[in-house]
Parts: C-alpha cells; structure tokens; sequence
C-alpha cells in the first residue's frame, strides 16, 4: 500500500519507471527477476518505499549483552532496548529531505544503483528479518509488474474533480497508510492484451 499511495501521489516518478520498464523489458511481457539489474529506478523506488515509510518503525527487541554508554545515558548489561528503525531512516545528515520520497536518493549521477540498500528496513545484526531476502523480492516483482501495465492515479468525484488524498499513516508497532480513493486501470490496450493473454494462459 506504501508504494501505491507514492505513485499516485508521485505521477512524474510512476511516468519514469514507466519508460525504465518499456525500453528495457518491451511491452509483450512482464518484467522478471532476470531484469532487475537492468531497471535500477524501480528499484530505487522500491528502497525509498522501504525507507520512506515501512511496515514497523519500531525493530523487534534486543538485549544488552555488556553495560554500555550512548549519548551519555548508561545502559546495563540486560536491559531491553527498542532500535528506532525511524529514526535512523529519516536521519535529515544521511537523507536529505527525509519526509520527501525521492527515489533518486539511491541513485548515482550515472543512473545506477548506489550502495545503500536500506536493509535497516529489516533489522540487523543476529535478529535481522530472516526473510528480507524474500520479501525485498516480492517487494520488487510486484511493483515492476504493477508499473509495467497498470496506471493509477487520483479517484476522481461524479464531477470529475480529483478526490484529495489523506497522505497519513497509522501509528503503532505496525504502520500502514491511512485509507485513500484511488483510479487503477491498464496503461493502454498493448497492457490490456497483455493482462488478456495472462489470465488465458492462467485458465
């Protein structure tokens, strides 16, 4: 829902992955792993979604294996702490602009992939997501596939105004955006084909 919600409150960025995906896949098939590589703005799109606003702000808990000092605050041996996945994904002095999506941020002058994976998303250290392999997956074919044919944008009302958005997520252990109106439909009739012969073949 994070990524849906950026598209349509991002058209330019949904219109560039778009043109990604149509130079380098085509438009008779749906873009697969084997294509990752090649796409590297959707996948800058799928690491700001999980930096921009992910599932659990919070980390799970951890132990503190020695007495310790941060920031001057003593920390014993055995305490539980909560590692603030937040904050760390929207530190203003490694992301410029934090609370903005911006793709771009993982992207070097040359159009490439950067670095930062944002993998914090998941954790670290012995108790990181044992899935984040997985779900960074499925995290990226389904948006690829989902740019590839489909176009979504603002709902709009029986007078043909544009419905507005409520950009807010849920507070919580687990967040997720707040509900929101939106128009999703096949890009034009090659993705119409293409989506045809898909649930044939499917039958």
């Amino acid at each position: 829902m994070t990524a849906l919600l950026a598209l349509v409150l991002h058209p330019e960025i949904q219109r560039r992955a778009q043109t990604e995906i149509d130079r380098v896949v085509g438009r008779s098939r749906l873009p697969a792993f084997g294509d990752r590589a090649s796409l590297p703005y959707v996948g800058a799109i799928v690491r700001e979604c999980l930096r921009w606003h992910h599932a659990a702000p919070l980390s799970a808990t951890r132990e503190v294996v020695e007495d310790d000092v941060y920031d001057g605050m003593f920390i014993p041996k055995g305490a539980h702490i909560f590692p603030n996945l937040w904050a760390i994904t929207h530190d203003a002095r490694i992301y410029a602009d934090p609370h903005d999506f911006n793709p771009e941020r993982f992207l070097m002058k040359d159009g490439t992939l950067n670095s930062d994976e944002s993998k914090t998303t998941f954790g670290y250290g012995r108790r990181i997501c044992i899935g984040q392999h997985l779900a960074d997956a499925n995290v990226w074919i389904i948006v690829a596939n989902f740019l590839a044919i489909y176009e979504i944008s603002k709902a709009k009302d029986v007078d043909g105004n544009e419905i507005p958005i409520d950009a807010s997520f849920s507070s919580g252990f687990i967040s997720h955006p707040a509900p929101f109106k939106c128009s999703i439909r096949p890009r034009d009739s090659e993705a119409e084909t293409l989506i045809q012969s898909l649930r044939n073949s499917s039958a």
